[in-house]
């Protein structure tokens, strides 16, 4: 068994490069219209095909917000009575603007997808302890798959169960479509173009969800690399000029508990890799049984192992700027969305309580909450860098590389956060506050309701 498990974790680290580590994405993005079905189009049949169903996609979601403005425009008393439809209406509006954001900015998309698969390492740097990606990028790819099976299948409830309920007591589907539909070739239309509609906006909602946890689980992936490889820096030299794995391994048991928790999502084994970074080594074993790891002849192959850090941190920085540029309006939006959608189902319940508005309740404030939460994440691995400096077992060597280090945790001093517009950190806080605006907006419209029908 303990075979087993050893031959298990030498697999683990000695890995193919992983080439693609966001293409799980492309084929729900395909279907709303975030993503070009050809990419880089040759023919003009091609540029046809983008363009063409884009436009249907765009329609077919403009449909609803237009047949609520027209429902509202026929039947309207005032705003607290049509509350409601109003609420039904925000999330079609915000799919609209998601999917036309992202055919607006698809180069700015594309480039983000190109730097990732580009510049993130797949191993760390080969040291005592060694980590690759492939537990974050599984992480980030299942966690893709499950919200998007929870996204069709709510979106599926949502479409037919009305439906089954027009059939089963004869009441007309008029609340869920605003207009009134009595024939049977009108309710299939309907359907159809229902089951369309709410696919579209549920898969545009959804996939900004998973884009937005999915490239950030890779953020943390990679500052988890980042944080290895900084540990292991004068491993990493001791290894560069031939002492063997083993004889250190024997000597500095104690990393690994160093190690133990400071990971989001890889983890480190302490046994020895054939990549150093992307680098396959062909002659890596040592021939050196005993070192003095303080000897100033390591320190040359220290600051090496310290710039390539450096570099790292770099790559993170610049992936985390493209990354936030990216997302930040439409966190805004979500952000904006969110809460006056929360104001408006509590309100709803106040007026009737029925579980389908908790259950919407629910679902809208996890969906947040998906935000807000794989933002944290972020923040939390970030800050663990300055703790893998001071672990990196510093006092053994000289002044260069010493300030070398000194340099990557000043350039880490700032905290690595996506913000939404550039000034609203999307962390568990902020998911806080959003609960609170919105039961303060809640409250703002029971108060004026009530003053409403005193007078």
């Amino acid at each position: 068994m303990m075979k087993k498990s050893c031959e298990k974790n030498l697999e683990t680290l000695n890995i193919e490069t992983i080439g693609n580590y966001t293409h799980f994405l492309e084929l729900p993005l395909k279907f709303v219209g975030c993503w070009d079905w050809f990419r880089k189009p040759k023919r003009e049949y091609e540029i046809i095909a983008n363009h063409v169903y884009l436009s249907l996609v765009l329609f077919v979601l403009a449909n609803l917000p237009i047949s609520l403005i027209v429902h509202l425009q026929t039947e309207w008393v005032d705003i607290m009575h049509s509350l409601n439809e109003i609420a039904d209406g925000l999330p079609s509006v915000a799919s609209v603007a998601i999917v036309a954001y992202f055919a607006l900015y698809k180069k700015e998309l594309y480039e983000l997808i190109n730097y990732t698969n580009g510049n993130f390492k797949c191993h760390s740097a080969r040291g005592l302890t060694n980590m690759t990606m492939l537990k974050s990028y599984r992480a980030a790819r299942n966690f893709a798959f499950f919200y998007t099976a929870c996204t069709l299948f709510s979106v599926t409830m949502y479409v037919i169960l009305p439906v089954i309920v027009h059939l089963w007591t004869k009441q007309p589907l008029q609340p869920w479509v605003y207009t009134d539909v009595t024939r049977t070739t009108f309710i299939v239309f309907v359907f159809l173009r229902q089951c369309l509609a709410q696919a579209f906006v549920g898969l545009a909602m959804g996939q900004l969800g998973i884009f937005f946890a999915s490239n950030a689980i890779l953020l943390c992936g990679q500052l988890d690399l980042l944080c290895c490889s900084l540990r292991n820096a004068r491993y990493t030299a001791l290894l560069h000029n031939g002492v063997q794995h083993s004889a250190l391994l024997a000597a500095h048991k104690d990393l690994l508990e160093d190690e133990r928790h400071n990971y989001m999502y890889n983890t480190s084994e302490m046994r020895d890799s054939n990549y150093h970074y992307d680098d396959k080594l062909r002659h890596f074993i040592g021939h050196k049984t005993s070192y003095n790891i303080y000897n100033p002849a390591y320190d040359a192959d220290t600051s090496a192992a310290l710039h390539e850090c450096a570099r790292m941190c770099q790559v993170i920085n610049e992936y985390k700027m493209k990354f936030e540029a990216f997302v930040s309006p439409l966190l805004v939006l979500r952000v904006v969305q969110v809460t006056l959608y929360l104001c408006m189902l509590l309100y709803a319940a106040t007026e009737k309580f029925d579980m389908v508005t908790v259950e919407y309740l629910a679902a809208v404030a996890l969906d947040i909450f998906v935000y807000c939460y794989y933002g944290s994440q972020i923040i939390l691995q970030a800050d663990r860098v300055s703790t893998a400096a001071y672990q990196s077992s510093w006092h053994t060597m000289g002044p260069r590389p010493r300030r070398l280090l000194l340099n990557i945790l000043l350039s880490n001093r700032r905290p690595v956060v996506v913000r939404a517009g550039k000034f609203l950190p999307m962390d568990l806080h902020t998911f806080v506050v959003i609960i609170k605006t919105s039961f303060s907006y809640y409250t703002l419209l029971v108060n004026v309701n009530e003053k409403g029908e005193r007078k």
